[in-house]
Order: structure tokens, then sequence, then C-alpha cells
């Protein structure tokens, strides 16, 4: 097995982590994003055969984080992602190259956050089975974009469901924004402030400028809906779109909007509209029921497949 680190060919490998249902952390754009607001990143493809242009059998991008006592962490969330039918072996041995050949000076750590299911019985065995795992692994619910409308109200909880139907009624205006940062500023800085207030963690200013401006089609790289009540501007979701997936990035609610379930709404008709693009997942990002129950309830009342990671290994 051979590995080619920091392949230039940033459609190949978009198509490669689409084909093994890849999440927005190992999307080229994701990476170069970081990349632009200096967070590092490296890339990596493994072939059977010496060349790079032979077919692929797995990748892995990494952000690079330089941590106390001058150790390099390298971050693969999400990764590593493989051809689908990969058998053990494969993955073992792409594991170990990977490792070996990091390019950064030592003292180095690689970590891997693979994205499999570990509630599903019938799940295959995997290369991280029997290795220290760091971390326990989170939850994330995926919507498949590709059932019919009906197929998607059915599976929502019914109490889901039943404020889907009163924001319906109750006048709500849902307008798609523009994709420029001027129309979408708004959202960005209210996010931020509600950031604050609450005090988690997100992705560095300046991303989503960053994120549009790495896609291969930048006009097509954001989804972002406002809800109006009357004249008043209530509530807000963005979506950022990587090839046929996309991924919830943020969202932001006032008093009313949370009165009319507007939240519930601007959902519904991001998946419409989402799926009228051809964009085929919909991942909702984190589920966490401890520290944020009540968004956790929100998405999870969708029906959409809950995926539990198998963890943070070394």
């Amino acid at each position: 097995m051979h590995a080619h680190w920091n392949p230039p060919d940033q459609q190949r490998w978009d198509a490669f982590a689409h084909a093994a249902g890849a999440g927005l952390q190992q999307s080229w754009a994701y990476g170069q994003a970081l990349q632009t607001l200096h967070v590092p990143c490296l890339r990596v493809a493994l072939t059977a055969e010496p060349e790079p242009q032979a077919p692929w059998v797995g990748a892995a991008q990494f952000i690079v984080h330089r941590l106390p006592w001058f150790v390099r962490f390298a971050f693969s969330l999400g990764g590593p992602i493989w051809v689908p039918g990969a058998d053990l072996h494969t993955q073992r041995a792409g594991l170990r190259l990977m490792r070996r050949t990091l390019p950064l000076r030592r003292p180095r750590v690689a970590i891997f956050t693979p994205p499999l299911d570990t509630r599903d019985p019938a799940a295959p065995p995997h290369a991280f089975r029997g290795q220290w795992a760091l971390a326990t692994g989170g939850s994330t619910v995926i919507l498949d974009l590709t059932l019919d409308e009906a197929a998607r109200l059915a599976q929502q909880e019914g109490r889901w469901r039943n404020r889907l139907n009163a924001a319906q009624r109750s006048g709500l205006r849902v307008d798609t924004c523009g994709t420029k940062p001027r129309d979408v500023a708004w959202l960005v800085d209210a996010e931020s402030q509600q950031r604050q207030a609450r005090r988690y963690i997100a992705l560095p200013e300046g991303f989503v400028a960053a994120f549009q401006a790495a896609s291969p089609r930048p006009a097509e790289a954001l989804l972002t809906l406002a809800a109006f009540s009357g004249r008043e501007r209530c509530a807000g979701m963005m979506f950022l779109v990587h090839g046929r997936s996309a991924t919830y990035h943020l969202g932001w609610t006032n008093e009313t909007g949370r009165e009319l379930s507007a939240h519930n709404l601007l959902l519904w008709e991001a998946c419409q509209r989402l799926a009228a693009r051809g964009v085929e997942r919909l991942d909702l990002g984190g589920v966490d029921t401890t520290s944020n129950p009540g968004l956790a309830r929100f998405k999870l009342g969708t029906g959409g497949q809950v995926i539990t990671w198998a963890g943070s290994f070394l």
C-alpha cells in the first residue's frame, strides 16, 4: 500500500468522500476553509499501486493543532474513509501507513474518529476494534432526503409534527437568503452573540465565508433561511452543502420564533429545498442529551437515523 499526501484533485477527493458516505469534516472545502483561517490541514490518499492515479482504497483529512509540550496533534474527524467493501487487512495496513508517514515533525500524534455506528449489531468488524479509545463516540442524526415528502412526514414524532403543523398555520413566512456575506451577516452575528451567552464552542469566525470560497460552486455552498412573523424576523438556520450532502451549521431564534415553532418550519423547508437541489442526506449535527437536551429532543424528533460513532482512537 502507498500513501500520497496532499493530493491536488478536489473533485476526485469529494467524489471519493461522497461514495464513502463521509461527513462535513472530511470534505475538501472544510479543510481548505480552516487552512484559510491559518489552521493547518493535511490530506492523504491510499492506493494499492504506487502511482497516484491508481484507484484509492482509503483517504483521511487531518486538522493539525500544536498543543503544549510542542506535541503536534493531527485529528481526523470522521476519518479515515474507505472504498466500499474495504476489508480489515486493508484498513489496518492503511492505518499503520498513515501513522508512519504522517508529515509532521516529532513528537506527533494521529487521532482518528471513525464514522462507525456502534449500536448496529450487524456492523462488520473495524480496524479500531480492540485499540485504545481516548473518548467515547458522539452521536448525530441523519435525514434521508431521497425519501418522498410523505415518508419524511411519517417518520417524525407526533409532537414534532404537531409543532410543524402549528407553525405552518401560524402565518410564518420563510424566505431564502442570498449567499453573499452581507445576506447572512445577521444570522452569523446573532448566533455569535448566542454562543457567547451560552458559552459553547464553534468553528472560528470567518469559517462560513472561507468554506464558501473553497467550494467548487460557491453560490450553492450555503442554504440560509429566515422566518418572519409579520415584519419581525424571528428565526434563522444555515446549512453547509458539500457534494450531495449537507450539514446543519447554525441557527438562532427569539421568543416569538420559539412560541411559533419557527425552527420546525425552517428545518422542514430546508429539507424541501435541499432535496430539490439533489442533496441526498442532511446531517443535523451533534446530539448531546446532557448539555443541551432541548436541542437533542428537537433533532431526534425528526425521526432521522441516529448514528453513534465508535470513539476517538490513537
